[in-house]
C-alpha cells in the first residue's frame, strides 16, 4: 500500500511539474513573440520604437508608396515567414496578382530590420500603412503612417481600426485593429 501510494504521489508531482513547464513555456514564446496583447504604457513605447526604428520606417513608407503595384492592388502586404527575422523578399499585392520581388536592397534590409525587432508584418492599405507590434487572436497594435494629403480623419480610418492616436512623429499613429 505504501509503494502504491508513493507511485500516486510521484506520478501527481511529474504532472504538476509538466503542467508547470508547459505553463512556463507558452508565456515565454508568447512573450517573444508578442501575443497576449500590448503592456499598459504601449502608445509611449511605440513612440520610443518609432524614434528608433525610424529609419526602417521611412525606408518602407518611401518604397511603399513609391511602389507601382499601389493602385492595382487593394492591399499590398508583407508577412514575417518562420523564425524570428524570416522574411522570403517578396510583397503579397492580392489574390489576382500575387507575390512579386522586393529588389531594393535597402528595403529588404529595413524589413528584416523590423521583424527582428518583433513586428509581424507591413500591411499598407488605400490611405494608410500599419506596422503591428503586438497581437492576440482578435487585436493588433503598433505604428500607423497616414499616407500624404490625408487628413487624421474623426474616425478611424478603416472600419477594423477602434483606435488612432498620434505619436509625436507627424502623420504617425498609435492604433488599434479589431
Amino acid at each position: 500500500m505504501k509503494l502504491f501510494r508513493a507511485c500516486c504521489l510521484g506520478a501527481l508531482a511529474l504532472m504538476i511539474a509538466a503542467i508547470a513547464g508547459l505553463l512556463i513555456l507558452t508565456f515565454t514564446l508568447g512573450r517573444f513573440a508578442n501575443w497576449g496583447g500590448p503592456p499598459q504604457n504601449a502608445a509611449e513605447q511605440m513612440d520610443e520604437f518609432l524614434h528608433r526604428d525610424k529609419e526602417s520606417f521611412v525606408i518602407i513608407r518611401d518604397y511603399l508608396t513609391g511602389v507601382r503595384y499601389r493602385h492595382s492592388a487593394n492591399s499590398i502586404s508583407i508577412w514575417r515567414s518562420s523564425g524570428a527575422t524570416g522574411f522570403d523578399g517578396t510583397m503579397s499585392l492580392d489574390s489576382v496578382l500575387g507575390h512579386v520581388p522586393i529588389e531594393d536592397d535597402a528595403v529588404v534590409r529595413a524589413i528584416r530590420q523590423l521583424f527582428r525587432n518583433h513586428y509581424s508584418s507591413i500591411v499598407m492599405s488605400e490611405n494608410h500603412i500599419r506596422f503591428p507590434r503586438w497581437r492576440t487572436v482578435d487585436y493588433n497594435w503598433g505604428a500607423l503612417y497616414l499616407l500624404e494629403g490625408d487628413e487624421p480623419p474623426g474616425a478611424p480610418p478603416a472600419a477594423t481600426i477602434t483606435l488612432l492616436a498620434p505619436l509625436s512623429v507627424e502623420g504617425w499613429y498609435f492604433y488599434r485593429v479589431g
